[in-house]
């Protein structure tokens, strides 16, 4: 059994790796993986580049700590909303969509991290590609990938989903799903200035829903 002490040092520890992580997602949704340095972090964090390699060996390895602190963080969002070991109805598919697409909306960096590491996936253009921990289904990330999968797949096989190819099906929910979230701040606030968070976020809920249910439902 560990000590009080040696619990302590563990969270002592793990309190750095966890703030680097926030400021990476940020930084990697505003620059991309690409343009994102190391030295851009260890600014935002005040930490040198040996410091920093101490947590995490490469931006790689960062990379994907970031893709998985999002997609585990994803993940439990649903947990509350949808039992997943059900099977999957057309309701709990908007119910599930909804919970994903509201942590979205309130994490926007999230989202657009998550755009940048679709965009990346199969890049045959020279530089930095997120592309191979997709298909790592140990990670969350490839958990993730996995369970949308299947899910529609069952949905489909049932007839109370649309039949849809299922790359098309995955890349339709993750665009409806974090496109708006993802350029919120950007572009929706721009158009209107005076709405309310609040009004904005229900009104995006209600729009995901209808969308949902208008292309999947058999």
């Amino acid at each position: 059994m560990r000590s009080p002490s040696s619990r302590r040092g563990g969270a002592r520890a793990a309190a750095p790796r966890e703030r680097i992580l926030e400021h990476a997602v940020d930084l990697l949704a505003l620059h991309g993986f690409d343009a994102m340095t190391m030295r851009h972090l260890g600014a935002r964090v005040g930490l040198d580049n040996s410091s920093l390699y101490r947590h995490f060996e490469s931006k790689s390895e960062l990379v994907d700590a970031a893709l998985d602190r999002v997609a585990g963080d994803v993940l439990a969002s649903i947990g509350p909303s949808v039992d997943l070991r059900q099977p999957l109805t057309l309701a709990r598919l908007e119910d599930a969509c909804a919970a994903v697409g509201l942590w979205f909306f309130d994490h926007p960096s999230s989202a657009r991290l998550m755009l940048h590491w679709i965009m990346s996936m199969g890049a045959s253009a020279p530089g930095f590609s997120a592309s191979a921990p997709a298909a790592d289904r140990s990670r969350p990330h490839g958990r993730l990938l996995e369970m949308v999968s299947e899910w529609l797949a069952s949905g489909s096989k049932r007839g109370v989903l649309r039949k849809h190819a299922q790359p098309e099906a995955i890349v339709t929910l993750f665009g409806a799903i974090l496109l708006r979230p993802a350029t919120y701040g950007h572009l929706l606030h721009s158009l209107e200035p005076k709405r309310e968070k609040a009004a904005a976020r229900k009104a995006w809920e209600r729009e995901l829903r209808a969308f949902v249910r208008g292309a999947f439902e058999a």
